[in-house]
């Protein structure tokens, strides 16, 4: 008899009523996923080793992971930082933003978008909560 591992279930606090403009979806991967639209800023550096910013949106994001589009040029194994303003409704009114590290495993071209790239960024295990007010 084989042990099979469980999902762990989305957290209580993402769980919000579908409102207009707004779509929440659950994929059931190795971890939780949602395709959630979250304005992300990503710092890193260009192969020649020039450092960018760039204010972009993910288009789903994991415990794992995250994938966004990006204009940058980069690399596979590209180390890159996202960071994001966690929504009010989570963090009690407070202003808090999340920083997380990680390395681009997926590149993939797009075509008629807005960003050059589609970008797969496996997240490292250390992260920040930086309170901004």
């Amino acid at each position: 008899m084989t042990e099979s591992k469980k999902t762990s279930p989305l957290p209580p606090e993402l769980i919000t009523e579908e409102k207009e403009g707004t779509y929440l979806h659950l994929d059931r991967r190795r971890e939780w996923r949602l395709e959630l639209p979250l304005k992300v800023q990503i710092k890193g550096s260009h192969p020649d080793g020039r450092p960018f910013e760039e204010n972009t949106v993910v288009e789903n994001i994991s415990s794992t992971g995250a994938y966004f589009g990006l204009n940058a040029v980069i690399t596979i194994g590209t180390p890159l930082e996202l960071s994001l303003d966690l929504p009010a409704k989570l963090t009690e009114g407070k202003k808090i933003q999340l920083i997380l590290q990680g390395k681009v495993v997926r590149l993939e071209k797009r075509e008629n978008e807005d960003k050059v790239q589609g970008v797969a960024l496996q997240f490292e295990d250390e992260y920040q909560f930086v309170p901004l007010d």
